[in-house]
């Protein structure tokens, strides 16, 4: 169920890229989170510099042109542990699949009761998973 939304820099990323970027995604997601291969919702959302505002730098980070800014929705109920580790497999392997420096990764990790998301039909599928009952 991770919907991963994906931003970055129009001219920057092309498709083969986008590509790259979206299986280093889905990778780290099986490897930490344990998903299935077949499970996997990705939104690209390439913009324009005047579309796709960010400040040059944060915290002792650096952006550039490459920067991105990952957004991955999954359902809630996973240890802080987890969570952290699944921050570091993400920049681990979206740095070496696209070239891009460390700092120009962005993510944020959002989580959601399963009874908030229906796969179809008006059901939550879900929801007996972080319901606690």
């Amino acid at each position: 169920m991770p919907t991963a939304k994906i931003h970055v820099h129009e001219g920057t990323y092309d498709d083969q890229r986008l590509a790259k970027l979206g299986e280093a995604i889905q990778a780290a997601l099986e490897a930490v989170l344990k998903i299935p291969s077949e499970d996997y919702f990705r939104i690209f959302h390439v913009l324009p510099d005047k579309r796709f505002v960010h400040t040059p730098a944060f915290l002792g980070e650096k952006y550039t042109k490459d920067f991105i800014l990952l957004e991955v929705t999954f359902i809630a109920g996973r240890p802080k542990e987890t969570r952290l580790a699944l921050l570091k497999e993400l920049n681990a392997r979206i740095v070496e699949a696209v070239g891009i420096a460390p700092d120009d990764l962005n993510i944020l990790l959002y989580e959601l009761p399963g009874e908030n998301i229906s796969f179809g039909h008006g059901l939550a599928q879900r929801a007996h998973i972080s319901s606690g009952t």
